[in-house]
């Protein structure tokens, strides 16, 4: 199988960006950034050989994929992937965004 192309929404990696400060800000280091940053790649990696591993959303083309307390929203586009949230679920459902 061919590996896809792995790309971010902007909106995706403003989410993961402010989770990775917010946990370097609260900690007082990098150390769970860092892990996580490893779990995402590890994952992505997956994803990039495997997009069919996520679930469907209710809008039939956004899948998604649990990770402890986060979700991975992306979609296929032909050969790329898109990521288009990375949300923490301890956040308020209504400030979700997709896109």
């Amino acid at each position: 199988m061919v590996k896809k192309e792995i790309i971010w929404s902007e909106i995706a990696k403003l989410q993961f960006a402010n989770i990775l400060e917010y946990y370097v800000e609260r900690n007082g280091n990098a150390k769970y950034s860092l892990k996580l940053i490893d779990e995402v790649e590890n994952l992505l990696n997956t994803l990039s050989k495997s997009e069919l591993i996520g679930r469907l959303t209710s809008n039939k083309f956004t899948r998604i994929i649990p990770m402890k307390v986060y979700l991975l929203f992306y979609e296929i586009n032909g050969n790329r992937i898109e990521i288009v949230s990375f949300w923490d679920n301890r956040q308020d459902i209504k400030r979700r965004k997709i896109k």
